[in-house]
C-alpha cells in the first residue's frame, strides 16, 4: 500500500514552486507599474502554464494526476492565505477579481495536465515499443 500513498511532501513543495514563480513574475509588473489588466492576463494563464512543466516535474510514478492535482489546489490555499493575511493588515485593500478564482481552476487544470504528461512520460519508458528491439532495428 505504500506504493498508492499520496506525496504530500511533493504536493506541497510543488504549489510553492509554481506559486512563487508566479508570485515572482507579478510583483515586478506591479514594480513597473503595469496595466492591471496585464498582470491579471499574466496571472491567470499563468496559472496554468506554470504548473504543467512543474507537476510533470515533481509528480511521482503512483498517481501522478493526482498529485498533480493536489499541487493547484496548495498553490490555490497559499494564495487565498495571502490573501485573506493580506486583508487583515489592509481591510481597505479592493477584494479579489474574479477572474483570480478562475485561475485557481486553471492551477488544478495546470497541475492535472503536468500529472498527466508524468504519466504518459512513465508509460511511454515502461514500454516495449522503446526498447530497440528487432522490430525496430529493421526499420533503419
Amino acid at each position: 500500500m505504500a506504493t498508492s500513498s499520496l506525496r504530500w511532501g511533493r504536493i506541497v513543495l510543488g504549489g510553492v514552486l509554481a506559486e512563487v514563480a508566479l508570485i515572482l513574475v507579478v510583483i515586478p509588473m506591479r514594480m513597473l507599474e503595469s496595466r492591471e489588466s496585464a498582470i491579471t492576463v499574466v496571472a491567470v494563464a499563468g496559472s496554468f502554464v506554470v504548473f504543467v512543466p512543474v507537476a510533470r516535474w515533481l509528480a511521482p510514478a503512483s498517481r501522478p494526476l493526482l498529485h498533480g492535482t493536489l499541487m493547484g489546489a496548495v498553490a490555490a490555499a497559499i494564495y487565498i492565505a495571502l490573501t485573506f493575511v493580506g486583508q487583515m493588515f489592509a481591510p481597505d485593500m479592493p477584494p479579489v477579481p474574479w477572474i483570480y478564482y478562475v485561475g485557481h481552476l486553471l492551477k488544478l487544470a495546470g497541475g492535472a495536465a503536468g500529472g498527466w504528461l508524468a504519466e504518459r512520460a512513465a508509460t511511454a519508458a515502461a514500454s516495449p515499443a522503446h526498447a530497440s528491439g528487432p522490430g525496430v532495428a529493421g526499420l533503419r
